[in-house]
């Protein structure tokens, strides 16, 4: 009984407030959202990618939320795995290089402010840094670039 009662208050104890103070799956799907639509990338995609021939990929790992749902160019941006995205390539038999690999979403302790640092592509990737800060529930875009 003393180990449950251990138990329970381990998850009382940090569990519990780091669902307050974490980000919401709402913010970093609204990031993300931003960071696929700069303005910096907009020369980067290339008409099959555009058209919708060439499906956009954002991998999955820990910082992806798996409810994560963005959109470009009207259709969803799929969420996969390195593992899905294999099983897809014998399946899909085109080009699937137009990937985003999020490696860094860092946010501030005061939660109002996030780095990202991400990748395009596999081939000739295209490195995107991006700042932001939430003023008045909406996330602006503080400095971004994408080469």
């Amino acid at each position: 009984m003393r180990i449950y009662m251990r138990k329970i208050a381990f998850i009382l104890c940090f569990f519990i407030p780091s669902l307050f103070f974490g980000q919401s799956s709402r913010d970093i799907n609204i990031v993300i959202q931003k960071t696929i639509d700069l303005h910096a990338l907009k020369g980067h995609y290339t008409e099959e990618e555009q058209s919708g021939e060439t499906p956009l990929l954002i991998i999955n790992d820990d910082k992806i939320p798996n409810n994560l749902i963005v959109f470009k160019f009207n259709k969803r941006v799929k969420v996969m795995t390195h593992v899905e995205i294999t099983t897809f390539k014998n399946i899909y038999k085109g080009n699937l290089d137009s990937y985003f690999v999020f490696e860094v979403i860092d946010f501030a302790e005061n939660n109002n402010e996030v780095s990202v640092k991400a990748t395009f592509r596999k081939e000739n990737p295209i490195i995107i840094h991006v700042s932001m800060k939430k003023e008045d529930n909406d996330w602006k875009i503080v400095a971004s670039k994408a080469d």
